[in-house]
């Protein structure tokens, strides 16, 4: 039996559809496709993310425990700021992503639903000495996120007078009305927009209360079809979709969660020789199908006969009026303009490989 968002009641009375996505059950939209794909688009889009969980690391030790553990600089966040970072085996293979946040007394970390027992239990693994305490915060807080350009202009809308975060990862605490949340500006989409974290007991009433006060903004409830598309076209990769425990960073186009000069962390001998010694025989690229049909997640791809790569997700865009997919593709065919075969069930349609984002 899938999980179901607090929102589900609330969700479903809008006339929602729902599909089971990474062990939930999500709305896949609330109207059209095509009205949610152009408010993500032009306006701004109000997403339920409870594929999202989060959890605490407390104790004086947090910082640096967690530096050690991730592949980004954990421990020169101030209050306020945080990151993007992977965790990843001694041998470089991401096992997860997550969005770190940096508290005056704890670290915030946003990590997939369904990635969450298996991440609070290698992070447990290693602590020996440290004083550091890990707290799942999924059952009694929830994420919400507003998407799109005009995202800001709807979140004014309901908090007047208070400064929404600027730069990428920039967090704090406002208020919506009556109603308290931590506010992080995020990338989910092309646009852009911001996170809202909120204790699970207010959830839907900061959901109506977004939708009614940004309705002149164009604000409207978006669902997982309409985002997905944007996140293709945006070339923003999905653990479990677009990466998983076979694939290292530099594969997957990971660079912002890296940094270069932070010093050791599990796995960080890979990424220092993949990236120095120019390692890496495939990565995640974009491809513009010549036909509207998208190809499907596993699609082989080939080229001149030899199989050089496979499709991780794929969806139609109609800012594009083609398909697009995100594909790991191989050195001898990773060069932008190249055309290449995509093969499913013995049907082939003809692509050519491209830079991501989607232009």
């Amino acid at each position: 039996m899938p999980k179901r968002s607090p929102l589900f009641e609330t969700q479903r009375d809008a006339g929602a559809d729902f599909v089971e996505f990474r062990d939930r059950e999500v709305p896949s939209r609330f109207s059209s496709l095509e009205e949610e794909y152009a408010a993500l688009g032009r306006e701004a889009g109000l997403l339920d993310l409870s594929l999202q969980s989060v959890a605490e690391l407390r104790g004086r030790d947090r910082s640096r425990f967690l530096h050690g553990m991730v592949t980004n600089d954990i421990r020169n966040l101030s209050p306020g700021q945080g990151c993007y970072a992977l965790m990843l085996t001694p041998q470089g293979r991401i096992l997860t992503d997550m969005r770190v946040l940096c508290l005056e007394e704890a670290l915030m970390l946003m990590v997939e639903a369904d990635l969450m027992e298996k991440d609070l239990a290698l992070l447990r693994k290693y602590i020996i000495a440290d004083q550091v305490e890990i707290i799942d915060r999924s059952a009694d807080l929830t994420v919400l996120s507003l998407q799109g350009p005009k995202a800001s202009e709807a979140l004014s809308r309901l908090c007047p007078g208070q400064s929404l975060p600027e730069a990428p990862f920039e967090h704090r605490l406002v208020q919506f009305g009556n109603l308290p949340a931590r506010c992080i500006r995020m990338r989910r989409t092309g646009s852009g927009g911001y996170d809202l974290i909120v204790p699970e007991a207010q959830s839907v009433d900061l959901w109506n209360l977004l939708l009614q006060s940004g309705e002149p903004a164009g604000l409207q409830p978006v669902g997982l079809e309409a985002w997905n598309i944007h996140r293709l076209e945006a070339g923003i990769a999905w653990y479990g979709t677009d990466m998983d425990e076979a694939r290292i960073p530099l594969e997957a186009g990971m660079e912002e969660a890296i940094s270069y000069s932070k010093g050791c962390y599990i796995g960080q001998e890979v990424v220092a020789r993949s990236t120095f010694r120019g390692q890496v025989n495939r990565k995640l690229m974009g491809l513009l199908l010549s036909s509207g049909k998208p190809a499907h997640g596993g699609d082989k791809i080939f080229r001149a006969g030899k199989e050089v790569g496979w499709v991780t997700g794929s969806a139609y865009s109609p800012r594009l009026g083609r398909a697009i997919a995100l594909a790991y593709v191989r050195k001898e065919a990773w060069d932008p303009g190249t055309t290449v075969g995509v093969e499913n069930g013995g049907a082939r349609t003809d692509a050519e490989v491209t830079q991501y984002p989607f232009e």
